[in-house]
């Protein structure tokens, strides 16, 4: 594989417990074309090998890349991109992958994310809240995690509800007593607050495989989705 992209580091700051947010500015070429739900590979220095990310940003923003990464002191990727600094360069290859957006639907969605799958799910959200095509359709975004400091950008997702009668965000913890939301799996949640048919929708998931593969199957098997409205980069259901 081969290196596409060359960027440089704008920014990084951490936006949950063990989740840091690094901008990239590109350098050459300056901009990138991509679709909502792609991602890329960072190459590793003094290594032949790559790491892959979801993009975390809009396509709109085509001079710049957003990554979310988690922290795992084992992980090479992870471990490269927690020691960047303001004005590094990295060698991306992008943009990657078939689970993206598809916009032409147009119908309602659900998104089901577990901690820093929400990646995958943000570029998505961000996107149709820019376009505007949040509005007059139904979208419902579950995102999991162990405790409530692990959540993603929780006050953007409770502005959206506001601003958008269909859009409804529900956080779920496993591992939190003192939490007044749902608890649970993420599946299970999923399973209890949607209706039956979801013939006409589309599912966009991302976070471990099996919680991908328990998702697509509930909904499939259980809630009438189509299989192949189902999208995710980590199992296929077809």
């Amino acid at each position: 594989m081969q290196a596409t992209h060359l960027a440089k580091v704008v920014s990084s700051h951490l936006v949950s417990k063990g989740i840091l947010l690094i901008e990239f500015q590109l350098v050459e070429p300056a901009q990138v074309d991509f679709k909502a739900g792609q991602y890329l590979a960072v190459f590793l220095p003094d290594s032949d090998k790559q790491s892959y990310y979801s993009i975390a940003s809009s396509p709109n923003k085509n001079s710049t890349v957003e990554l979310l990464v988690k922290e795992d002191k084992l992980g090479a990727g992870a471990s490269y991109l927690f020691s960047l600094e303001d004005g590094d360069e990295v060698q991306f290859a992008m943009p990657m992958g078939d689970a993206f957006l598809r916009e032409d639907r147009g119908g309602n969605i659900v998104f089901i994310a577990g901690a820093s799958g929400a990646s995958y799910i943000r570029s998505m959200i961000h996107y149709l809240d820019e376009a505007d095509q949040l509005a007059g359709r139904e979208v419902h975004y579950f995102l999991g995690a162990r405790e409530e400091d692990e959540l993603l950008e929780i006050d953007y997702m409770h502005q959206l509800a506001k601003k958008y009668a269909g859009f409804h965000f529900i956080p779920a913890l496993s591992d939190q007593d003192d939490w007044d939301g749902h608890s649970g799996l993420i599946t299970d949640v999923v399973n209890k607050l949607m209706g039956d048919d979801l013939s006409g929708w589309d599912a966009y998931s991302a976070g471990s495989p099996a919680m991908v593969e328990a998702v697509a199957k509930t909904l499939i098997e259980e809630k009438k989705l189509a299989a192949k409205n189902f999208y995710s980069d980590f199992y296929n259901p077809e």
